[in-house]
């Protein structure tokens, strides 16, 4: 039996659960504390609590194979963390365990003891123990408290947390010369009459301007994202879909790939103006956003095209997908202009490399009546 009353993370397949962060709002929110405080990443001290997730979905020991099957199939996960009435973790059950003949129930499949981390734990170890232990999931436990998760998934998004920020620290780096103008600045004023003081602190003054600049510069760049909508652009997309790719292949892993265009885009453009067509694009990018799980990625393919990668998602699935978004489209009221979509999707194969499957996508796209 799945109990949605015990605790705060229990819930049910049918039971309405608070959505988890989407993964763009994840990753801004890891963003800005790596950008608040830049010595987790350039002094290593990344720690789980930065970036598990914190609301996991927990079942009762009772719980049955059917009712486990239905909610991993509903909330498309791989991992069920086993709870008992007091909140406590007990085990862990994997998709792969419901393939199992050991049992029914939770407690008959689970693993025993789980596998666990404190919120304090160092990243870097965590992630040696995921890879040593050839486990995805790390359930993070405090004093006996379920607080969290750590998954593939989190560690997918801080990675590209991680390459954007070196990225733009990379670009600032190679063009700025600032931190040199200063110290020739500081030579040039020295002195007889400059105490070693006076010098500490020229110095001081210097190094606090260039930070503040280089933390303006690091703000103003962002290599990864569309600027109209906030959302991914080609290039993160084109990555995000290489690391799909690579787990596919070696984990076997299902994942799908659907694309949607704005019908009649040009004409909208020429009749209506940019304005219009900037209203409308960033209509469709929250539109988008509000139709997918935690675990998928959205970018902007092109002027009139997005890209949506859909997780664990087989064809079939991501066709529904393409659909409801063509009927989301047609039900939008927001607009002056009258909004339609054409959405199509292809599933993820073996042979796959980026641009194969990209292509593969356009070529899926229904034509236009």
């Amino acid at each position: 039996m799945v109990d949605s009353t015990t605790n705060q993370y229990t819930t049910t397949a049918a039971a309405a659960v608070p959505p988890e962060s989407s993964p763009y709002a994840k990753r801004q929110e890891l963003l800005q504390e790596l950008m608040g405080d830049s010595e987790l990443l350039l002094k290593n001290r990344l720690e789980v609590r930065h970036l598990m997730s914190r609301r996991p979905v927990t079942v009762l020991p009772t719980a049955t194979l059917a009712e486990m099957t239905d909610l991993m199939r509903h909330r498309r996960l791989h991992h069920l963390l086993v709870c008992g009435h007091g909140g406590e973790l007990v085990g862990v059950v994997s998709d792969r365990d419901l393939c199992s003949t050991q049992g029914t129930t939770a407690q008959q499949l689970m693993t025993y003891p789980p596998r666990t981390c404190a919120s304090d734990t160092p990243l870097n170890a965590a992630i040696t123990f995921l890879i040593n232990e050839h486990i995805s999931c790390l359930p993070v436990v405090d004093q006996g408290n379920l607080r969290g998760v750590l998954t593939t998934t989190d560690l997918v998004l801080t990675l590209q947390c991680t390459l954007q920020l070196w990225m733009r620290l990379a670009q600032v780096l190679l063009h700025d010369q600032t931190w040199d103008k200063k110290l020739t600045e500081i030579a040039a004023a020295l002195d007889g009459e400059m105490t070693a003081e006076q010098l500490g602190r020229s110095i001081d003054e210097a190094r606090t301007g260039v930070r503040r600049l280089v933390q303006d510069l690091v703000n103003g760049i962002d290599l990864y994202a569309d600027v109209l909508t906030g959302i991914g652009n080609r290039r993160e997309l084109e990555d995000v879909l290489d690391v799909m790719l690579g787990i596919g292949k070696r984990f076997g892993r299902t994942f799908s790939l659907a694309i949607a265009t704005v019908d009649h885009f040009e004409r909208i453009r020429t009749s209506c103006g940019e304005d219009v067509v900037r209203a409308l694009l960033r209509t469709v990018a929250r539109m988008i956003e509000e139709s997918t799980r935690q675990g998928d990625f959205i970018a902007r393919l092109r002027d009139d095209a997005f890209a949506v990668v859909l997780a664990e998602t087989d064809l079939e699935k991501a066709q529904e997908f393409a659909t409801r978004l063509q009927e989301a489209a047609r039900e939008n009221k927001q607009l002056d202009v009258e909004l339609r979509i054409t959405a199509g999707a292809v599933e993820a194969r073996a042979e796959d490399d980026v641009l194969r499957l990209l292509e593969r996508a356009e070529a899926a796209l229904p034509r236009m009546t």
